[in-house]
């Protein structure tokens, strides 16, 4: 379990590096002094830390109540059948585009 944690960790941070990072170079941060390049710097990432906690506190409390009305499950196996036919329709959609348009031929 750990390490299935981890690597969705690892996986995940590729993530921070397209989004995170380009928010986090334009900063408008005072580079002549330099305690409050780390301050401001600081209070970013304390921001984002409670944010990114808050929203995880949120969503956890609403899975617990999932859970504890016992609509886990069934909603669980409703959102897989929608997500297998959302994709079922995409590719459908696909293939109708590439077959059928004689521009593409």
């Amino acid at each position: 379990m750990l390490i299935s944690a981890l690597i969705f960790g690892l996986l995940g941070s590729f993530h921070c590096i397209g989004m995170c990072g380009p928010i986090a170079f334009i900063l408008p941060v005072d580079r002549t002094n330099n305690f409050k390049r780390i301050s401001q710097i600081f209070l970013y990432h304390l921001g984002r830390i409670i944010t990114y906690s808050l929203i995880g506190l949120l969503f956890g409390l609403l899975g617990k109540s999932f859970y504890l009305f016992g609509f886990q499950q069934q909603l669980s196996i409703i959102v897989g059948v929608i997500m297998i036919i959302a994709i079922l329709i995409h590719i459908k959609h696909l293939i109708n585009i590439i077959f059928l348009n004689p521009y593409l031929n």
